[in-house]
């Protein structure tokens, strides 16, 4: 008897760092226009706000993202630690990657004309993105 409910409790347990870790977010694209050495940059991240529920903290969450109708897009590793702490646990914050760059020696090469039009046939494709799963968590180690 006394098997079982800790058996039971274990399931329990399991069950819910896997609910956790299969978390549906909404997640989006943000451009940013920067400059390097050559010219102007856009930079596309993909961004998302995360409830921390586990009980360590997060510096890092693996997901997939999707379109509206529920296609894979692709995955990232998001970053939740940039330019602060680390997600506490029952904290939200943002969590973001740099998905691409496109860069001032694109312009060198191709132009600005050519560069604006590359800049938005990607930002295009990538607006479609609604929402991500969260696949697993990078925990700090502390």
């Amino acid at each position: 008897m006394i098997r079982k409910f800790f058996l039971l409790i274990a399931v329990f347990l399991f069950s819910v760092v896997n609910l956790n870790a299969e978390e549906k977010v909404i997640c989006g694209i943000n451009l940013f226009f920067t400059h390097d050495d050559h010219g102007p940059t856009a930079e596309y991240h993909l961004t998302t706000q995360i409830t921390n529920r586990s009980g360590r903290s997060v510096s890092g969450v693996a997901t997939f993202f999707y379109n509206k109708e529920g296609a894979l897009i692709g995955n990232a590793e998001l970053d939740c630690d940039i330019a602060r702490p680390p997600l506490q646990p029952g904290s939200t914050g943002q969590c973001s990657a740099l998905l691409q760059t496109i860069d001032g020696k694109m312009m060198e090469k191709f132009g600005t004309s050519m560069w604006t039009e590359i800049v938005n046939v990607q930002l295009e494709r990538l607006i479609s993105i609604t929402h991500c799963q969260v696949e697993g968590y990078r925990y700090t180690i502390e």
